[in-house]
């Protein structure tokens, strides 16, 4: 009995077809599925290493020269800027921001994304349980010059500002790019995503708050479960995709 022609709908190959499993098409696409796998063991081999010198004691010295030159740095407007940056990842603002997005996104019927998005925030919360396990103070106010603009409580490593910038804003930054059709929008989206979390570890330091090795952390686990985040959902996009009638 010969086989159906492939429906004209689908949009993304299924893994059933020989050409997408073991033709050319295949080929590259077991390349490009090994990259992110990389870049993700890449990422957690980074931050095994920086929580094993933080544990050791060995990036006490490095952490307070870090950040009295970062504090040494003066520029109009820069101490605004890392206010506002940090200000953004306090409550109650980070919570109308983070499930006014997620609910944007069930609004829009996008509850795949919206799923996703609310997955995306908890992992954010991994700060915590670590936070208790390596329970690292935070910088001391005058301590060696070091200034701190308001002091926060709990426990310095990691930080939890720079791991849910990094996975939440990451995911959105993921969304804004494939989902988002008009250009100026999507641009505009984009730089204000990516900017907040690339000055969100600077200004963490530069406010005496974090240490620099507490972002760096942060920074490296929430890539290597953004990227798991991410295979994850175009894994069920594309089932989501391939099932469409």
């Amino acid at each position: 009995m010969p086989h159906p022609p492939p429906s004209t709908n689908s949009r993304l190959p299924t893994t059933d077809s020989p050409v997408a499993a073991t033709g050319p098409e295949g080929r590259r696409a077991q390349r490009r599925g090994r990259r992110p796998l990389a870049v993700a063991l890449l990422a957690l081999l980074g931050f095994a290493s920086v929580l094993l010198l933080v544990v050791l004691g060995g990036a006490a010295a490095f952490d307070v020269r870090a950040t009295l030159g970062w504090q040494r740095v003066r520029a109009p407007g820069l101490l605004p800027l890392m206010q506002g940056v940090s200000w953004l990842g306090f409550q109650p603002q980070a919570g109308y921001l983070t499930f006014g997005a997620i609910a944007f996104l069930f609004a829009r019927r996008l509850h795949l994304e919206g799923g996703f998005a609310l997955l995306a925030l908890l992992c954010g919360f991994l700060s915590g349980p670590i936070k208790g396990l390596i329970e690292r103070p935070r910088p001391v106010a005058e301590r060696e010059g070091i200034v701190v603009q308001f002091a926060v409580g709990g426990y310095s490593f990691p930080s939890g500002h720079v791991l849910t910038y990094t996975i939440f804003g990451g995911f959105l930054a993921y969304l804004t790019y494939t989902l988002v059709g008009w250009r100026p929008l999507r641009v505009g989206l984009l730089a204000f995503l990516l900017g907040l979390i690339a000055l969100v570890g600077p200004s963490r330091v530069y406010l005496g708050q974090h240490w620099a090795t507490d972002t760096l952390a942060s920074y490296f686990l929430g890539t290597a479960i953004l990227v798991a985040l991410l295979a994850l959902y175009r894994l069920v996009k594309a089932r989501q995709l391939a099932a469409a009638p």
